[in-house]
């Protein structure tokens, strides 16, 4: 009976029955310290999730672990449409915030993704087209939202997202 099972186990190992895997995403992460003279830190990061814990990997520097068991004890977890913020009391809160891919239209062939900080002085977007990734303030605007800096302009309007990259226009819908 022993040998049996340690046979099943050994072969669960070999095929990879019973693994779980993670689910991960590519975010914006803002890293805020409870020691207000430190500027609050922001980035693309990585996160992951699996079995309730979760693991955020902020550039070169920043490991976060929340162990699914330590919620509520430890930290303070908030879910929301926009992402998810965990809380340490007293240390420090990091903000995970989901990118929405844009479905566009133009000569730019690369995937395009938006996160709105609106809760950002002054409101922001981060905006990334392929790899290249740039945080565009709020712009005067007669009607709808825009963002602009940088040779860069992105444009609500009525339902459609315009991007002026680099001198190419692209015209975009919530993917």
């Amino acid at each position: 009976m022993k040998r049996l099972l340690l046979r099943s186990l050994a072969i669960a190992a070999l095929t990879g029955a019973g693994s779980a895997r993670a689910d991960s995403t590519e975010a914006l992460c803002q890293l805020s310290r409870h020691d207000h003279t430190v500027p609050i830190e922001s980035s693309s990061c990585l996160f992951s999730q699996r079995q309730g814990n979760a693991t955020v990997l902020m550039g070169k520097r920043w490991a976060f672990r929340f162990l699914a068991d330590e919620a509520g004890k430890t930290y303070e977890r908030t879910n929301s449409d926009e992402g998810i913020r965990f809380n340490r009391e007293g240390d420090y809160t990091l903000s995970v915030l989901w990118r929405r891919a844009l479905r566009c239209e133009g000569p730019i062939n690369k995937p395009v993704s938006v996160v709105y900080l609106n809760q950002a002085q002054p409101p922001s977007v981060d905006l990334m087209v392929g790899e290249q990734q740039v945080r565009l303030p709020i712009a005067r605007s007669a009607s709808g939202a825009r963002y602009s800096g940088s040779g860069v302009e992105l444009w609500l309007h009525q339902g459609t997202t315009r991007i002026e990259w680099q001198g190419q226009v692209l015209s975009c819908q919530d993917a």
